[in-house]
């Protein structure tokens, strides 16, 4: 009995939530594997801009023109922050002094360079700004601090085809939010790998528009999983889409969820919606991690219309769609601040049944990535 008890314990155990785990991710995972930033469609040409903190670092991913660049968040000047808000629209210019960087990260507009620091070219690009490696797949960018590793194609694998039909098949944003949880990020991970938990927390929400088990898959660091939805859910959706003429992707007929590892979590209902998650942990001003806090950053997206459809009606949709997932999303995080905060007085690895093995694939990745 005890071996078999041993046997279906997680992987990570207690002591691998405190500040130092927390502080080693940092450059394991989140520094050093693709991490999502955002839709490129948030980068409205010609000079959008988002600003992300990864591992610590203040990240600027900038459009010039049809190309995406990623820097440290930093003016090579006084180290004033270049951008004062997470998303909007501008050039690569400090608001403090109105050094303006180029592409490349080199200040080519310096207000009286020429009386007060006589910079010549040299001097220009020794000031450079960090670069970072950005890519994208359909929609979806994302950056890399550490070089190299695996292109971003190859570390999605087969997950890359989610990102092109939710690319391909959804429409930019109606809803999305960042969150503050009580929680460390893969307790948040945790509760969207399984849905053991949603006849106890979401028997009024989630549970009313699915039934059956998941059906999973994994497919190296990251996974998949599909349940069915309701016969009554179904209903609902087909009306939706007659009634706002919106296109399905006829691949996705049930909920189907996929996560790429390590903190970026889909769910598509009935190929008309799109829910996209990530976990990010949170760090201070100094770029030190706050073990037992997270962000989650939501989107929520429906499926592509036609020209001449009601616009009315979909705001009308958006509206309940957003209600409700605000909805479900409160009671995901009331247990999972609950589930972090009896972790920290645990004395063991939890218990992970055989409809939770999302869960211990997820660790398993986890393991490998942390170089355990």
């Amino acid at each position: 009995m005890t071996d078999r008890l041993d046997a279906m314990r997680a992987a990570v155990g207690p002591e691998d939530y405190g500040a130092a785990a927390a502080t080693a991710e940092t450059q394991a995972l989140f520094a050093r594997l693709w991490h999502f930033v955002g839709f490129d469609d948030e980068l409205t040409a010609p000079d959008g801009y988002l600003v992300r903190t990864i591992a610590g670092v203040p990240v600027v991913v900038q459009r010039f023109d049809d190309d995406i660049r990623a820097f440290r968040d930093v003016c090579s000047h006084r180290h004033a922050r270049l951008h004062t808000a997470e998303r909007g629209h501008g050039p690569l210019r400090c608001p403090y002094h109105g050094w303006t960087y180029s592409r490349e990260g080199v200040p080519v507009g310096i207000p009286g360079n020429d009386p007060c620091f006589q910079l010549d070219k040299a001097d220009k690009a020794a000031l450079a700004l960090t670069g970072y490696e950005a890519a994208r797949r359909g929609r979806f960018i994302f950056v890399r601090l550490i070089p190299g590793g695996p292109d971003l194609d190859i570390w999605l694998g087969p997950l890359g085809a989610w990102l092109d039909a939710v690319s391909d098949g959804f429409a930019a944003p109606f809803d999305q939010a960042p969150l503050d949880w009580r929680a460390d990020w893969k307790v948040g991970m945790e509760n969207v790998l399984e849905v053991y938990h949603v006849d106890s927390v979401h028997p009024e929400t989630f549970r009313t528009v699915t039934e059956g088990a998941w059906k999973c898959a994994e497919h190296g660091p990251h996974s998949t999983g599909t349940i069915g939805l309701t016969a009554e859910t179904r209903r609902w959706w087909e009306g939706v889409a007659k009634r706002l003429k919106l296109t399905p992707l006829t691949a996705f007929t049930d909920y189907d969820h996929a996560i790429i590892f390590p903190n970026l979590a889909i769910g598509l209902t009935a190929g008309l919606m799109a829910s996209v998650q990530t976990y990010e942990p949170v760090y201070a001003p100094d770029g030190a991690v706050r073990p037992g806090r997270c962000h989650l950053r939501y989107r929520l997206s429906l499926a592509r219309q036609q020209p001449d459809a009601s616009a009315a009606a979909r705001r009308g949709v958006e509206g309940h769609l957003a209600d409700f997932n605000r909805r479900l999303l409160a009671e995901d995080q009331s247990v999972a601040e609950a589930a972090w905060a009896g972790s920290q007085q645990a004395d063991r690895p939890a218990l992970l049944g055989h409809n939770e093995g999302r869960i211990r694939a997820f660790h398993a990745a986890w393991l490998k990535e942390m170089g355990r």
